[in-house]
C-alpha cells in the first residue's frame, strides 16, 4: 500500500510519554493522543487519488520495532487497490512521527505531524529520511502548526478542535531547497489523524478523510 502516504499517523505515536498506563503494548493512553496507538486501535478512511477511489483500514497491531534508536508502534493497512502493508509511529522530543515507504518519493520518509510545544505558525525544520537524502537527492522536511481549533467535515460528520499542520517535503537540486510535496493534515485529540490533502508542485494529487474509527 505504498500509495497510500498516509495518515494516520500521522506523525506520530502516542500520547504523551509522562503518562505512564499500561494498555497492553505498554502504549500511551489513548484520551489525551492526537496518534493513539494502543493495541487493536483501528481506522477507516476514504482515498481519492486524482479520481480513483479507494477505501483504507488502519489497525494497530500491538507490535513495536526499534528503527533509529526509537520504538515504533506498528500498524497494518488494508486497501482495496493497495493491499496491505505496514505503518510506524512514534513519539519523543514532543514529536509524533509516522514512518513509511512513500511512493512519489520511492524512499521510507518520516513525517513529523505534530509538536506539541510549537505555537500557531510556528515551523520546524528536520531530515525526512535517516541519510539527508530522497534518491541521492539532498531532502528535508518543514512542518507548520496551523490553527489548533479548526471545524472540519469528513464523509458528513463535523470535527471540532482539529489541529491543523502543513507539511513539505523539500528537495534540493543545486539551488537551494524547494517545496516538492505539500500535505495539509488534520488532527483530533483522542481519534489521531481525520484526514490530509497532497500537493505536488501546487498541483492536486490525493486527498483521504475518515469514515469511522475505534480507538481502544
Amino acid at each position: 500500500m505504498k500509495r497510500y502516504l498516509i495518515i494516520f499517523l500521522a506523525v506520530v505515536t502516542c500520547c504523551y510519554v509522562s503518562c505512564k498506563k499500561d494498555t497492553g503494548n505498554g502504549a500511551p493512553p489513548s484520551a489525551n493522543s492526537y496518534m493513539p496507538v494502543t493495541a487493536g486501535s483501528s481506522w477507516t478512511y476514504y482515498f481519492n487519488e486524482q479520481g480513483s477511489t479507494d477505501t483504507l483500514t488502519v489497525k494497530m497491531t500491538g507490535a513495536t520495532s526499534t528503527q533509529n534508536g526509537h520504538i515504533y508502534y506498528n500498524a497494518t493497512t488494508q486497501s482495496k487497490k493497495g493491499g496491505a502493508s505496514t505503518l510506524y509511529f512514534t513519539q519523543y522530543n514532543h514529536l509524533f512521527i509516522t514512518r513509511n515507504l512513500n511512493y512519489y518519493a520511492n524512499e521510507t520518509l518520516e513525517l513529523q505531524l505534530y509538536n506539541d510545544t510549537a505555537s500557531v505558525n510556528q515551523p520546524w525544520t528536520y531530515l525526512v529520511t535517516d541519510d539527508g537524502k530522497i534518491n541521492g537527492v539532498p531532502a528535508r522536511a518543514i512542518s507548520t502548526m496551523g490553527p489548533i481549533n479548526e471545524t472540519k467535515t469528513f464523509a458528513g460528520k463535523t470535527y471540532n478542535n482539529v489541529v491543523h499542520v502543513m507539511v513539505e517535503v523539500q528537495y534540493d537540486v543545486g539551488s537551494g531547497y524547494r517545496t516538492s510535496l505539500l500535505y495539509d493534515y488534520y488532527l483530533a485529540k483522542g481519534i489521531g489523524i481525520l484526514g490530509y490533502n497532497l500537493r505536488a508542485l501546487n498541483d492536486f494529487v490525493e486527498l483521504e478523510g475518515i469514515l469511522s474509527y475505534d480507538v481502544k
